[in-house]
């Protein structure tokens, strides 16, 4: 009989009735179901058999020792896929099968019963299949609701986005997971877990760009399988993506009340797929991080907002605080002030008011007024000048002093137990305080500068009866005008060039002009000169008591220290002859005007002293007194003098000498004296009169004083 042949009929009811009894039957273990069918249907058939189920990618055997799956269809069960094919059975949809040597056939009967089997083993595979995604769904709910609790927990934003990423990270299997949100025109990682390069967690996409950019654009999921192989996005990152060796990713969007907000994304290093499954579970993932990073956000401006009003009212109650105690500061150096205490009694009442240090400082930094500890020093640091600073722990601040519309100091107050606030407060205080003190006394000063003035004009210009008044008055303000007087006129020569140039307005110029007067009157060291006066651009003042020397270097002194404030003003000055009497002094002025017109017109910014003009003078003196006598006096009176106390013969020979063109040797011959004699001469020449006879401009002048003594020997000659 061959193998096709029927075999011969068998009562094999027993068999039958074996595979129906299982049938009836719930087990729990699929596989000793499958193995149970197999024996059972080997019995039944007189054949080994093999059961097989789709597992959704490829067939795989259950159980038996038959021909195993070579005979199904590779591509799973489908309607009538297995029916016509020898050696399978299967029920039509099913995935369940039972194979066999195809060349043995079966009994019409066997097929109906052991297609039922297929059923029912089918029935117990999806019972365990559902039972499996029931467990897997649970446990997953259960993981989502851990994550959901977690997540919901965070207030801190950034804390909260980086345990997203840590669960998101988890739940996903994911090698590297970020989060990324909004920022305008781009989407900025905002936290990153898994990386291995820096610049992964310092990610920012386009719309378009890489898978976040795909979702950016879109609005919806989107994912690779194949980061370096898709060509569905863009290559912006592919670099970046070598380097971090991603090979699949999955990213979703993140929204807020429709309102995109950012975008969650993962990657892998394997080589896998992201399935629909993975998709909708970060989705939903996604969806409770949205409300989590919402609640995290009202938390931050609720606590921020709660905070801030804390703040605004300690703030306002602490300012309220400090506007009291201010304005009870404030009142106090106002009747300080009104009862005639000076800058001491203001630092002091501040000092033991606010147990701090207090220093008030000149224009120059120089303290003039303190009360102090080792903080506050004579000069005030160059480093604190203009603003506040601090020495070692302790806070101090700086504040300019104005009166009349200049800066004339500064206050240093260095702070105490007292707040910050309190002190700012306290500053600005004693700032007015000081320089209402200051208006005081330069109203006091204008007054007294004013009377000084009026004697300087009396002095200058006045009638005899009003000189001797003013001599008096100046006496009684402590002006004293005894010894050598001299008149000092000077001239700002481009106060109106410079202000042009600078840029200065009127108030600004008058400014300069009124520093200038002021360092007349009151230079650093002390020597300035009381009776001093500035009318336009002219400066007119008296020196008492001073020689040719003193005097050069008094009026150099006071150029020196305009420039230090203003390099590029120009003065001019001209300084009279000593005078004796006060009642002298309108001569003085002409004089003092004569030597400033030499210095204007013969340059130079060096004082000119009207003794050493020589015969400019008599050009640039007034018609009304050229002081032709005052000018012979000075050079040939001495040799007169001398001649006549002496028996000497000064006067010829000088005479001599000019006549003999300055030759020593003819001179002498002339005079018949020896040349060593009329060295002599010469040096008792230069004693008496100053003359330098090697000097070009000092010959010219004794030789014009000697002619013009000769002239007027001659005409009193004449006279005679």
């Amino acid at each position: 009989m061959t193998a096709t042949e029927h075999r011969p009929v068998l009562d094999l009811s027993a068999e039958r009735e074996s595979i129906a009894s299982l049938l009836q039957t719930l087990p729990s273990d699929v596989a000793e179901a499958a193995g149970q069918l197999a024996g059972r249907a080997s019995l039944l058939t007189g054949t080994p058999v093999t059961v097989a189920a789709w597992t959704g990618e490829r067939w795989t055997a259950l159980a038996g020792s038959g021909t195993g799956v070579a005979g199904l269809p590779q591509t799973g069960p489908t309607a009538g896929s297995c029916r016509d094919r020898l050696g399978v059975l299967a029920v039509d949809d099913g995935s369940v099968a039972i194979c066999w040597d195809p060349a043995v056939r079966w009994d019409p009967e066997w097929k109906s019963l052991l297609r039922q089997a297929c059923a029912w083993l089918s029935l117990l595979l999806g019972r365990q299949t559902t039972a499996a995604e029931i467990e897997a769904a649970g446990a997953e709910a259960g993981v989502v609701r851990d994550v959901v609790r977690q997540l919901l927990s965070v207030r801190d934003v950034d804390r909260l986005l980086l345990s997203i990423a840590e669960r998101t990270l988890g739940l996903l299997d994911a090698d590297i997971c970020g989060v990324m949100l909004r920022e305008g025109d781009v989407v900025r990682m905002r936290s990153c877990v898994g990386n291995r390069v820096a610049e992964t967690a310092r990610l920012q996409m386009r719309r378009g760009q890489g898978v976040a950019g795909l979702v950016f654009l879109t609005g919806e999921p989107a994912k690779v399988d194949s980061y370096l192989d898709d060509e569905t996005i863009s290559d912006d990152f592919m670099s970046l993506a070598e380097r971090e060796e991603t090979r699949s990713a999955l990213a979703v969007p993140l929204r807020l009340q429709g309102e995109f907000i950012g975008v969650l994304e993962v990657w892998r290093r394997r080589r896998s797929i992201f399935t629909e499954h993975d998709t909708r579970r970060m989705v939903t993932l996604a969806d409770f991080a949205t409300i989590a990073i919402d609640n995290a956000r009202l938390h931050d401006e609720q606590a921020a907002s709660t905070a801030e009003t804390e703040r605004a009212r300690d703030a306002l109650q602490h300012q309220v605080a400090v506007l009291d105690h201010s304005s009870r500061l404030q009142q106090t150096l106002l009747s300080t002030v009104i009862e005639g205490g000076g800058l001491p009694a203001i630092a002091r009442t501040v000092a033991t008011e606010f147990d701090c240090e207090v220093g008030v400082y000149g224009p120059d930094g120089t303290m003039i007024a303190s009360h102090t500890g080792y903080q506050v020093v004579g000069s005030l640091p160059e480093r604190l000048a203009s603003s506040a600073g601090r020495t070692g722990e302790r806070e101090q601040w700086i504040r300019p002093v104005f009166a009349d519309g200049d800066q004339v100091g500064r206050v240093l107050l260095v702070q105490g137990r007292r707040s910050a606030e309190m002190m700012e407060a306290v500053a600005g205080q004693v700032a007015m305080a000081c320089s209402l003190a200051l208006l005081r006394q330069r109203a006091a000063s204008r007054a007294r500068s004013e009377a000084i003035e009026q004697v300087l004009w009396d002095l200058l210009q006045g009638p005899v009866e009003h000189r001797v008044a003013a001599r008096t008055r100046a006496q009684q303000l402590g002006v004293t005008l005894t010894g050598a007087l001299r008149v000092v006129h000077g001239q700002i020569d481009n106060v109106e060039d410079l202000a042009a140039q600078e840029g200065w307005d009127t108030s600004q110029t008058d400014r300069v002009r009124r520093d200038v007067l002021r360092t007349v009157r009151a230079l650093d060291d002390g020597r300035g000169l009381a009776l001093a006066s500035l009318r336009g651009d002219l400066l007119v003042a008296v020196a008492a008591d001073i020689d040719r020397t003193a005097v050069k270097d008094l009026v150099t002194a006071f150029s020196s220290a305009v420039h230090r404030h203003q390099p590029g003003l120009r003065l001019t000055w001209g300084v009279s002859r000593e005078h004796h009497d006060a009642i002298e002094l309108p001569s003085a002025l002409n004089e003092a005007r004569t030597a400033l017109s030499a210095a204007r017109r013969l340059g130079g910014q060096n004082v000119f002293l009207y003794e050493e003009l020589g015969i400019v003078r008599l050009l640039l003196g007034t018609g009304d007194d050229p002081d032709l006598q005052t000018f012979i006096d000075e050079v040939t009176g001495p040799l007169v003098a001398y001649d006549r106390d002496n028996d000497g013969a000064l006067i010829r020979t000088l005479r001599v000498f000019f006549e003999s063109d300055c030759s020593q040797r003819v001179a002498a011959e002339r005079l018949f004296i020896h040349h060593k004699t009329l060295r002599y001469r010469l040096e008792r020449i230069r004693q008496l009169t100053g003359l330098d006879l090697s000097r070009h401009e000092d010959r010219m002048r004794a030789d014009f004083a000697l002619r013009l003594l000769q002239v007027n020997r001659a005409a009193t000659d004449e006279t005679g």
